[in-house]
């Protein structure tokens, strides 16, 4: 699983605000984040020097698994995996970044990156959904927070993404990913 948020992390980046993301700051430690969500259970993972926290919670709605990854006991990046994507139609899926994507663009200019693999649906905008069902196509959107912040988000058949990083962290990231596979 952390490969796949490291990934997700590295390949669509995405940020909301220094404070936006569950009450953390950016290079605060993971004893505050266990301070500030004491009844919280954490999954620990450790890896290439990036440990990550991660629980499960309620976002927007939604399922999610809300993780944190630090570097040097430093919060570096932070990402939403939302859940059942399984289970949801084309255009459920559709909906659902629709709507986290309405908020983000209220606040920050984002970027839509849409990657195609086939071109059934392409020209037919109200079949974006039967789209990403049939993986035909990956929605992404990147945007910037000020200097130091990236954020991607992302929608595809099996996985929808939320994640932020502070750009100096896009190193560290790549090489745990590396370190990793």
């Amino acid at each position: 699983m952390k490969k796949i948020i490291l990934l997700l992390l590295f390949i669509p980046l995405v940020s909301f605000g220094q404070n936006d993301f569950r009450k953390m700051f950016w290079g605060e430690s993971q004893e505050v984040l266990k301070e500030k969500y004491p009844n919280a259970e954490f999954v620990f993972e450790k890896g290439a020097g990036i440990t990550t926290l991660s629980n499960v919670d309620s976002v927007l709605g939604m399922m999610a698994t809300v993780t944190y990854l630090f570097k040097d006991n430093k919060l570096m990046a932070r990402a939403y995996m939302f859940y059942h994507l399984a289970y949801l139609s084309g255009d459920e899926k559709l909906k659902n970044f629709n709507s986290i994507s309405e908020r983000l663009n209220d606040k920050y200019e984002m970027q839509r990156e849409d990657k195609w693999y086939k071109d059934t649906w392409k020209n037919s905008p109200n079949q974006l959904g039967s789209a990403i069902a049939l993986v035909d196509v990956d929605l992404t959107e990147r945007g910037k927070k000020g200097d130091n912040t990236m954020i991607a988000h992302t929608v595809n058949k099996d996985q929808h993404v939320l994640g932020f990083v502070l750009i100096d962290g896009l190193e560290d990231i790549q090489k745990s990913m590396d370190d990793d596979m």
